[in-house]
Formats: structure tokens, C-alpha cells, sequence
């Protein structure tokens, strides 16, 4: 099996193993002998299913468990109508909804002067960035 190792975006010791070839995916807390994460990637658990990003040779995906979207994909598109509590974020592909997510936003960390609302906020992230050049060749492995 061909994996690769994605760190969780904020909780330190938990990892998300990735088949490469089906997209398959599973938590561990346990990395595997001499497997450190090494690819630019990052993901979070809502609602029973895994959401991430993860850098490739066609630039960043977008995947919610086995599903990928690749950034450069004109057919889907993201949205965040953020609440005074809650937050819901949207994926749209050609129009129809994908996923829906209505979740309590993180919050920033005041004493880390770095830390905003998008380092933290993995949603917020992806709707940014989603049409950013800079971040796209960030995230495009040579």
C-alpha cells in the first residue's frame, strides 16, 4: 500500500494515514517506524469525515475523506457565511452541494502573532486561498 503521513492542523500526536492510490483514509496516533509526515498537508476531523489539504504535482487538493478536488478545478467552488458563534461552510461542484459544514470556528491564539483566523481555521483556509497563485505554487510539488 502507498501511503503518506498528513498532520492533524491542530492537535499535536494525531495523524491521518492516506492511500495514494485510492484515497482512502484513516486516523493514528501513532506514526508508523521511520514514516514522519513530510508532505505539505494538514487535516481536521468534522463531523465523523476527514477534510484536508494536501500539496501535488497539480498543485493543492482539497480532500474530504476519499474525495479530492484539485485546486486548479474550475468546477467546484467553496463558500463560509460566518455567524456570530457558528460558521457553515459550503462546497459547491458544478453548482450542486458537495458538503455542507456548520461548525464553531477556532479560535486564534492572542499571545502567537501569527495565528489568525485562517492559520487556525482550516474552512476559512481553503476559501482564501482556493483561487491564491502564490499558495498554488506553494503547494505544487516538483
Amino acid at each position: 500500500m502507498n501511503t503518506e503521513i498528513i498532520k492533524h492542523k491542530r492537535l499535536q500526536g494525531s495523524f491521518l494515514e492516506r492511500d495514494t492510490r485510492t484515497g482512502s483514509v484513516s486516523e493514528i496516533q501513532v506514526l508508523p517506524p521511520n514514516q514522519l509526515p513530510r508532505k505539505k498537508a494538514s487535516y481536521i476531523k468534522h463531523d465523523d469525515r476527514f477534510i484536508g489539504v494536501f500539496a501535488s504535482a497539480q498543485g493543492p487538493v482539497l480532500f474530504i475523506d476519499e474525495k479530492v478536488f484539485l485546486f486548479a478545478d474550475p468546477s467546484w467552488a467553496v463558500e463560509l457565511i460566518q455567524g456570530s458563534d457558528k460558521n457553515q461552510f459550503k462546497l459547491l461542484q458544478q453548482g450542486q452541494m458537495v458538503y455542507n459544514a456548520e461548525y464553531q470556528p477556532p479560535q486564534p491564539d492572542d499571545l502567537d502573532p501569527w495565528s489568525d483566523a485562517e492559520s487556525v481555521d482550516l474552512f476559512a483556509w481553503v476559501v482564501a486561498k482556493r483561487h491564491d497563485k502564490e499558495i498554488f505554487q506553494m503547494w505544487t510539488v516538483k
